[in-house]
C-alpha cells in the first residue's frame, strides 16, 4: 500500500498507462440485440485495441452512455507486453544484486508485492483516471465544436438591402413547416426584426388529389399571395428543417412568382 502512494512512483506508471493503455468493447447479451448497423452505437459494438491516445472527438461519451445503458462492457488495460516491460524495470529498481540465500528470499517477496501492487492498486487506480481523462476531453472536444456552431450562427451578418431606401423599410417574411397545429407558418419581420403579422398554412403543401385536400390548398395559395401582396417582402427566408421543406420551396415560388410587385421579385432563401 505505501509503495503504490509513491509519487515517483505512481506518476512513472500512470506515464506507461497513458501511453500505451488499449480501450476494448464488447455487446452484452442486451445490446447484442439492440444494436444492430444503424444504431447510433454501431461504430464501436465491437472495438479491439484502441489506443488512449486516439481518442479526440466525443467518441467516449458515447461508449460512456452504452455503458450506463447496460449495451456495451468497456475494458481498460495495458497489453501483456507492457505489463511486463514494466514489471521489468520495476525489478530492476528494487530487488537487490546480491547472491545470498537471504537476499533472494527476500527479492522473491519484493517481487510479490511490486506484482500486487501494481495489478491490484496502481493498474485499477490508473484506470479510474483514464476514464476521467477520457471523459474530460470528449466533453471539451464537444463544447468547442458546439462553441463553433454557435459562433458560426451568431457572426452571420444581417441581410443587406441596397436596391433603394423603400426597400429596406420592408422587411422579410420568414416561413417554417410544420405538419402539426400549427402547420406551415409564415411571419412578416419588419427591418427591426419586429413581429408584424403572422399566418398559417397548414394545406400548402398537400399533394392529394382528393377534391377537399385541392380546394385548402388552393385556398392556402391564395392566403399566401394575399399575405404577399400586403406586406410586399423583398426577402423570403425558408428554415429548411427536413425534406419536406424542398416541396414546401416549390410552392412558396409558384405563388411568389404570380405576385406582380412593381420594384422587383422576392428572393427566396432556402
Amino acid at each position: 500500500m505505501m509503495l503504490s502512494c509513491e509519487i515517483p512512483f505512481r506518476k512513472y506508471v500512470r506515464s506507461i498507462f497513458m501511453d500505451k493503455a488499449l480501450v476494448s468493447t464488447s455487446p452484452t447479451l442486451k445490446g447484442n440485440t439492440a444494436i444492430d448497423s444503424f444504431h447510433e452505437f454501431a461504430g464501436f459494438k465491437w472495438l479491439k485495441d484502441k489506443p488512449l491516445l486516439k481518442f479526440e472527438d466525443s467518441q467516449w461519451l458515447l461508449i460512456q452512455k452504452a455503458e450506463e445503458e447496460e449495451l456495451l462492457t468497456v475494458e481498460i488495460k495495458l497489453p501483456e507486453d507492457a505489463v511486463k516491460e514494466l514489471m521489468t524495470v520495476c525489478n530492476d529498481a528494487y530487488l537487490k544484486d546480491s547472491e545470498g540465500t537471504s537476499t533472494q528470499l527476500w527479492n522473491e517477496q519484493r517481487k510479490l508485492i511490486l506484482q500486487d501492487t501494481i495489478s491490484n492498486l496502481l493498474l485499477p487506480s490508473m484506470e479510474k483516471e483514464a476514464r476521467a481523462l477520457l471523459n474530460a476531453k470528449a466533453k471539451n472536444w464537444s463544447l468547442m465544436k458546439y462553441g463553433m456552431q454557435f459562433w458560426n450562427r451568431v457572426s452571420v451578418a444581417p441581410y443587406l438591402n441596397n436596391d433603394n431606401a423603400a426597400a429596406k423599410e420592408r422587411g422579410v417574411v420568414a416561413c417554417c413547416w410544420g405538419n402539426g397545429k400549427p402547420g406551415t407558418t409564415f411571419v412578416m419581420l419588419d427591418s427591426k426584426g419586429e413581429l408584424v403579422d403572422v399566418m398559417h398554412a397548414g394545406s400548402l403543401t398537400l399533394r392529394s388529389q382528393n377534391i377537399n385536400d385541392q380546394q385548402r390548398r388552393k385556398s392556402d395559395q391564395n392566403c399566401v399571395l394575399k399575405f404577399l401582396s400586403i406586406h410586399r417582402p423583398k426577402v423570403i427566408v425558408l428554415g429548411a428543417a427536413n425534406a419536406s421543406c424542398i416541396r414546401l420551396k416549390e410552392d412558396i415560388n409558384e405563388v411568389s412568382c404570380s405576385c406582380v410587385l412593381l420594384d422587383g421579385p422576392i428572393y427566396l432563401y432556402y
